[in-house]
């Protein structure tokens, strides 16, 4: 009888990964600025990609913060720790397998 492992931590966001990796490339972008990036990187359409923002959101890898910009009402994104450590541990994962 085999057993098999369970995998790592990281492995149940990894679908997450790729628009994590997108909107740590932009130093704190609107939420407008972001969907239009990952409707450009092939994330889906606008409203897909402004759930996939409020998904990140509720899992607090992404943090919204109110406007600081010339209009008020654009709240703007940023990673959060927990978003980075995330990604760390991605990183790590891939280098164990050798990738």
């Amino acid at each position: 009888m085999t057993t098999t492992s369970s995998p790592p931590p990281v492995l149940r966001h990894v679908s997450l990964a790729p628009a994590l990796l997108i909107a740590a490339q932009h130093a704190n972008p609107s939420i407008s600025q972001l969907v239009m990036t990952y409707r450009l990187n092939g994330l889906g359409g606008d409203r897909a990609c402004r759930k996939l923002i409020h998904r990140l959101h509720r899992l607090n890898l992404l943090q919204v913060d109110r406007g600081g910009r010339d209009d008020r009402r654009e709240k703007s994104i940023r990673l959060t720790d927990e978003a980075r450590e995330l990604l760390r541990e991605l990183r790590d994962h891939l280098h164990s397998l050798g990738i």
